[in-house]
């Protein structure tokens, strides 16, 4: 028997061998103010979910945050296999930052603290680690190519890295501009996978493609039995318009409702075709989101699902009540 969990082709699988297929949702766990202290986490539970993909923060940035300590991480990990939904923890300081480089130089070193090592070891039986939210560029970058071999670089150096602490957990690797660029993880993924000294690493999407039509590349990435999971689908995608952010700004569901003008791309025919090519999907988010609609519960409980909250958990051909399968942990 294996002493984490592992891939092998396109899959993901138990120690015991059993074959994994994520059915989850995001937690963003330190923008909820009220942690530590009392979370969301009991409430996601009731979902269904067989995996929970964990916001965390080296520094969140904010003094007037709570404090939160490794000590709160551990706890939420002991929970998580409580319930037998796969703890996914992921760094999210440098979100959607094109230099990639960053990641070796503000995220690893906490990846191989000795303090956080020793959670994360205590728990690697059942854990997944997402090394940076949404760090690098490819499409978006002046040169794509540079920037592109500039990710691979910076990614194989980080892997390496974390891999001399012993970790031989599952590493998971959000795709270049903003999650976005799958097409990148076509390009470079099984070199990725190649020099990872463990051979174990899952290659992330985030489905915000109103603009960008990945599902071709999807296809391919498939055909070539690369370990694809999608870190985030979710019914709406921001926009940066004159330098801010604005929430909401296209309509990922169908609805029609935002003032933004996207390709006709939706979660649910994307949820659909997952489910029959038996491929990972988390959604996002349970919240807290600037963005409420994209709340799948409106203020935290199981008892307060959105509409849109309502389809991931109940939808009879992808929600997560139907398709998201748990095993001991």
């Amino acid at each position: 028997m294996r002493q984490t969990l592992y891939t092998w082709s396109r899959y993901l699988h138990s120690r015991d061998g059993k074959r994994i297929v994520l059915r989850g949702v995001n937690l963003p766990l330190l923008d909820d103010w009220n942690f530590p202290g009392q979370d969301a986490l009991s409430a996601l539970e009731k979902s269904g979910a067989n995996a929970v993909r964990i916001q965390w923060y080296v520094n969140y940035g904010n003094p007037d945050r709570p404090k939160y300590s490794i000590t709160d991480l551990d706890d939420v990990l002991k929970r998580c296999a409580a319930a037998d939904m796969v703890p996914i923890v992921m760094l999210a300081d440098l979100t959607c930052a094109f230099d990639a480089t960053l990641i070796n130089s503000q995220l690893v070193p906490w990846w191989t603290s000795k303090e956080v090592v020793k959670v994360l070891k205590k728990h690697a039986r059942y854990l997944i680690i997402n090394l940076a939210n949404e760090v690098g560029a490819y499409r978006w970058a002046d040169n794509p190519n540079s920037a592109l071999a500039e990710y691979e670089t910076a990614y194989t150096t980080a892997i390496a890295s974390i891999r001399k602490t012993g970790l031989a957990v599952p590493i998971m690797l959000d795709a270049p501009d903003c999650g976005t660029s799958i097409d990148a993880l076509l390009s470079i993924g099984q070199q990725l996978i190649d020099a990872d000294p463990s051979h174990n690493l899952l290659l992330s999407a985030h489905a915000y493609w109103a603009g960008y039509d990945g599902i071709p590349f999807l296809k391919k990435c498939l055909s070539a039995n690369l370990p694809i999971v999608f870190g985030e689908v979710a019914n709406k995608q921001d926009e940066q318009i004159d330098g801010k952010t604005a929430y909401c700004y296209y309509d990922l569901d169908g609805s029609h409702t935002n003032p933004g003008a996207g390709n006709g791309f939706t979660y649910q025919s994307l949820l659909t075709l997952l489910q029959h090519d038996a491929v990972g999907w988390l959604a996002w988010s349970w919240g807290p989101d600037e963005c409420s609609a994209r709340r799948l519960s409106t203020d935290g409980s199981f008892a307060s699902l959105s509409d849109y909250g309502k389809d991931i958990v109940n939808n009879p051909t992808y929600g997560l009540i139907a398709t998201a399968h748990r095993f001991r942990l």
